[in-house]
């Protein structure tokens, strides 16, 4: 069972520091490359690389829940979610499932389905939705 952390693990500030580590080696040897024709002092290359550092220092607040996979366990789970057809499907057409537009076709069996009407999704085929209609409640 996935748990939500209020606060990022040891591992999370790892991961994250540990992915941001080539941004920070390549900006480096640019500056490093850079410095002699621009000719500007060393103290200065060293103030842009704390500025960089201090950048991933301050966003590591707002982006750390990103790195953290137990955050969002049904992200990506679309077998189940209702949506509404947008054009009529038959076989094939576009539905909308949380406000994103995704191709779909309907299940083997079923007739056409109407534009507008409620469809619930079967399975996912790469980019491609299988739906049915959804039943009456």
């Amino acid at each position: 069972m996935d748990k939500k952390h209020d606060r990022p693990t040891l591992g999370i500030i790892v991961k994250y520091f540990l992915l941001q580590l080539p941004g920070m080696a390549a900006f480096a040897l640019i500056l490093i490359l850079v410095r002699p024709w621009m000719e500007f002092p060393a103290y200065l290359a060293w103030a842009l690389l704390g500025i960089w550092v201090g950048k991933d220092i301050i966003l590591f607040p707002v982006l750390w829940r990103f790195y953290d996979p137990s955050q969002h366990t049904d992200r990506f789970r679309m077998i189940g979610r209702k949506g509404v057809a947008l054009t009529r499907l038959n076989p094939d057409g576009y539905v909308s499932v949380k406000g994103e537009r995704w191709q779909a076709t309907i299940c083997e069996g079923q007739s056409s389905i109407e534009q507008g009407r409620e469809i619930c999704v079967e399975a996912v085929n790469g980019l491609k939705l299988t739906v049915r209609l959804c039943a009456k409640q």
